[in-house]
């Protein structure tokens, strides 16, 4: 039955009450998640993870080979790009979450409950505000393109390792080879070959490249 009628719309909310109860075989999984991502064949969608492709474009969101993801990536209604290269992890409990584009390179390394937004969600003034929470309790979202958002690209470059419960916000970029320390708070560009930490993350160590056998 679930699978029967997941597959005539693919029903975000359908879907997750059929991932809660388990029913969901790993052919339906893979099925639902072609229907909301690109993905490369050697890809894996585990049973954790969550693909809510708001937009509706599969192609909005891409994966690539080998590379494995547990966590939740999101789209807008309205717009919002995910890309993810290979051999890269989205631990359990991540959210990433695009308004314009979020760009995860090779053989990136995304710890368990980090979060990743490339958009403060909401507008700032007062009755942008009230609009946007008059759309969210009258299930109208998606006849609503927000105004006055603040949205900026991430990229995470390749060979990044980031920490338990980091959080990467708007219009940063994480240069190769970069660590982010568990519970840092990425605000501003973090530089290649370097360790930071803290909120806001700031830089605690430097790498050499021969440190890291990189070219």
């Amino acid at each position: 039955m679930w699978h029967r009628i997941i597959r005539k719309g693919i029903d975000p909310f359908l879907l997750r009450i059929a991932k809660r109860m388990k029913v969901l075989t790993e052919a339906e999984r893979l099925y639902c998640a072609k229907q909301l991502a690109t993905l490369d064949p050697t890809a894996k969608i585990h049973p954790s993870a969550e693909i809510r492709n708001y937009l509706g474009d599969p192609k909005a969101i891409t994966i690539g080979a080998h590379t494995n993801v547990y966590g939740e990536l999101l789209t807008f209604w309205d717009r919002g790009r995910i890309s993810i290269g290979e051999w890269s992890t989205i631990g359990e409990g991540s959210r990433i979450w695009s308004h314009i584009s979020i760009s995860i390179g090779n053989r990136v390394l995304i710890s368990p409950l980090v979060d990743i937004q490339d958009t403060n969600g909401h507008p700032i003034d007062l009755e942008g505000w009230r609009q946007d929470v008059q759309a969210q309790m009258t299930g109208k979202l998606e006849n609503r393109v927000p105004e006055r958002i603040i949205s900026k690209p991430v990229v995470i470059e390749d060979d990044v390792w980031i920490g338990f419960k980091a959080t990467v916000l708007k219009g940063v970029c994480i240069g190769r080879g970069a660590i982010v320390r568990a519970n840092s708070v990425v605000v501003k560009d973090v530089p290649a070959l370097t360790v930071v930490a803290g909120n806001p993350a700031e830089v605690i160590r430097e790498f050499e490249k021969e440190d890291l056998n990189v070219a």
